[in-house]
């Protein structure tokens, strides 16, 4: 048995008695249909998907909330659903935040669901890429990018065909799941065939819109995992040396806005910071070397260069800090 020294014990006993301790966040024209999307890792390189996920869920110091099961949360703030220990606050993200330890963050993967703005190319002649396929090089090696946006595509028409369920079946807790769409939700004449019926691609932004998306939130929710909307950037509507860019998107990102209220999950506002971006350099330079320059040499005001998608996908991850997700926490 070990015994404190009297000296010792009758210090700690006055120090005691003395002082009274206590204890106590697509085209503008036809919709086009893309190879289908890639997987990046951090690095910003890209693999053929095989749709296999890399299951990443978390434990210590977050708080439950209202969503669902536990996700992400170890060492700082964390998303999903809820059923965490205790010890920190909710997030407008549908999770919750920990209380601040010093764990390692656990490997994650970030899912990304969307049209042709988000997806990957490959070997592009003309140098066309998404935000999606960028998106790696702005986090360290514990994130990996399963880039599953394929052009031509509306909240609706994924889910027809079964894209949503594929990626339901993959995606893990503590997993996130990054869902873009409105570039083709909004073309009020292009159709789309399926089991012989002919669908429209627009769906109202108050409505429809809201309807379908709520169900790769719950989706998501389901497999512990965190959704995150991320609202369309608008096009390159502007002409001249003008730095005024049109919304042609702005009601759809408004629905996604809504939404992620209304639900209370993380919303990144890639319209409102693309906009803001475009306003900044303005018309010209937004057409040289940010919107996607066709062979002709016009310029596609939809899609974009490789320096514009990288420019996005910079945006993207600004915007995972400003929605207080931990996922902020991988930013290189």
């Amino acid at each position: 048995m070990r015994i404190r020294p009297i000296f010792m014990t009758i210090v700690l006993h006055s120090f005691v008695a003395g002082i009274g301790l206590a204890s106590g966040g697509c085209s503008s024209g036809d919709p086009d249909d893309h190879p289908a999307a890639q997987t990046t890792g951090s690095g910003g390189g890209s693999s053929t998907s095989a749709g296999a996920s890399t299951s990443a869920s978390s434990g210590a110091g977050g708080a439950s909330s209202a969503s669902g099961s536990s996700a992400a949360g170890v060492g700082g703030a964390g998303e999903g659903g809820g059923g965490g220990a205790a010890g920190g606050t909710t997030s407008a993200a549908g999770g919750s935040e920990g209380g601040g330890g010093s764990a390692e963050l656990p490997d994650v993967t970030v899912y990304i669901a969307g049209d042709s703005t988000v997806q990957t190319y490959v070997n592009s002649a003309l140098h066309q890429a998404g935000w999606g396929q960028m998106l790696g090089e702005f986090f360290d090696e514990r994130v990996r990018v399963d880039n599953r946006a394929i052009g031509g595509r509306t909240a609706r028409r994924y889910i027809d065909e079964g894209r949503l369920d594929d990626v339901l079946e993959d995606i893990q807790s503590g997993d996130y799941f990054l869902v873009q769409f409105g570039t083709n939700d909004s073309n009020k004449t292009a159709t789309y065939e399926l089991d012989g019926k002919t669908i429209p691609y627009y769906l109202d932004p108050a409505t429809d819109f809201k309807s379908y998306l709520e169900q790769y939130i719950t989706g998501a929710q389901a497999r512990a995992a965190t959704p995150v909307l991320v609202t369309p950037p608008p096009r390159r509507s502007c002409s001249g040396d003008s730095h005024e860019f049109g919304n042609g998107l702005a009601a759809h990102s408004q629905a996604m806005r809504e939404l992620g209220d209304e639900l209370d999950v993380a919303v990144i506002d890639l319209n409102a910071k693309t906009l803001a971006h475009l306003n900044s350099i303005g018309c010209v330079a937004a057409g040289e070397d940010f919107f996607l320059v066709r062979a002709d040499g016009s310029v596609d005001g939809t899609h974009f260069n490789e320096t514009g998608a990288r420019v996005m996908a910079g945006l993207v991850a600004d915007g995972t800090e400003d929605a207080g997700l931990t996922l902020a926490q991988y930013r290189k």
